[in-house]
């Protein structure tokens, strides 16, 4: 699952310490979500997507990088991706 990926980049990079934090920091749910959407198989929203996306957009604007080049730019890429396609 992308999420995975995404917080294991965001706690290797120390902007999230939980799973807790970062359901809460960056998918905008409360402190078990992740924890939910991982045992349960689950998409996450919409909503949490386009949070998330956007965060990790800040995240590679604040370090001056393209958004090809950063791997925060990159994985927001991923992400707006996939909430795009959820809209179809």
């Amino acid at each position: 699952m992308i999420l995975d990926e995404i917080y294991l980049f965001l706690k290797s990079a120390g902007r999230v310490k939980t799973h807790a934090a970062f359901s809460v920091q960056y998918l905008g749910h409360s402190a078990r979500y992740y924890d939910y959407l991982r045992c349960a198989g689950a998409a996450p929203s919409l909503q949490s997507l386009i949070k998330l996306a956007t965060h990790l957009s800040d995240i590679a604007h604040e370090t001056g990088d393209d958004l090809n080049e950063s791997p925060a730019g990159q994985l927001a890429k991923r992400v707006m991706s996939r909430a795009l396609m959820r809209c179809r």
